[in-house]
């Protein structure tokens, strides 16, 4: 599979029933249009091409392209030629996740799928499903790992059975979570770690000055990760378990703490050599 997921789809067109010319008590014959494609997502169920004696829709979005004709009629196809192979969608939850459902006309190929999240319909996206999702049709996936009063945009793609991916539908699917955030310290990820770890925090206040440090087990500094102004949100800071003159430091405990207007929370940190 390139270019996308074309799937082809068999559509039959049943005409009005209507006389044949010279024998009026006749009854009409059954057209059939073969292998059409859906094109670029169209709402489910829109008219997509018609005649005065059928009209013709689609079970996943159209339009169609190709050409099929009879003595009594021609269709041809509507639009451009943007495969497309299912339908993809993002609901918020009251729980404060995300849903994604999904279906695809054939799964043929198809070793299963990942989730991609992104800040904005441009991306960059980053895969959140840590697993490859079953090949399954429909599907579902719970994203958790979101947070409060945020737009998040989604991506479904499909996984090649030579790990090649294709992504499903047209555009990325948005949802917005609801609530507000609270200013809090999350706990460092990986904790234990060697290399680098990430630590994250939200800002629950506009222009909140917030100063990120890390600490060795005598309170002695040995790090400041920010001191700066943020908005609301959340932010993903890191540290490669150096000093702030870049030396490595000993493997042993450390404790972050951050201070954000009269927020105060630290969290002890790991790190292994």
């Amino acid at each position: 599979m390139r270019a996308g997921i074309l799937v082809p789809v068999l559509l039959v067109a049943l005409l009005a029933l209507a006389p044949w010319p010279g024998d009026g008590d006749a009854l009409g014959v059954t057209y059939e249009l073969r292998t059409w494609a859906t094109t670029s997502a169209a709402p489910e169920g829109d008219p997509l091409c018609e005649s005065p004696s059928f009209l013709l829709r689609s079970r996943l979005g159209g339009p169609f392209v190709g050409h099929a004709e009879s003595a009594s009629f021609a269709l041809w196809g509507c639009s451009a030629y943007t495969p497309v192979e299912g339908a993809f969608y993002a609901t918020a939850t009251d729980a404060g996740c995300v849903v994604l459902r999904w279906t695809v006309e054939s799964l043929a190929g198809v070793e299963g799928f990942h989730v991609h999240r992104g800040a904005s319909p441009a991306g960059p996206f980053e895969r959140v499903s840590d697993e490859i999702l079953p090949a399954e049709s429909p599907g579902v996936y719970e994203d958790c790992s979101v947070w409060p009063g945020t737009e998040f945009w989604y991506e479904l793609r499909a996984v090649e059975w030579d790990g090649s991916e294709e992504r499903v539908g047209g555009e990325p699917v948005s949802a917005t979570t609801g609530g507000a955030f609270a200013t809090k310290l999350h706990p460092a990820s990986p904790n234990p770690f060697r290399g680098t770890t990430t630590i994250r925090l939200d800002v629950a206040g506009a222009r909140t000055q917030v100063k990120l440090t890390i600490f060795d087990v005598s309170g002695k500094v040995v790090k400041t990760v920010v001191v700066e102004p943020l908005d609301a949100g959340r932010y993903e800071m890191s540290w490669d378990g150096r000093n702030d003159a870049g030396r490595p430091v000993a493997s042993g405990v450390y404790f972050c703490r951050m201070e954000a207007g009269g927020h105060r929370e630290s969290r002890s940190i790991v790190l292994l050599k």
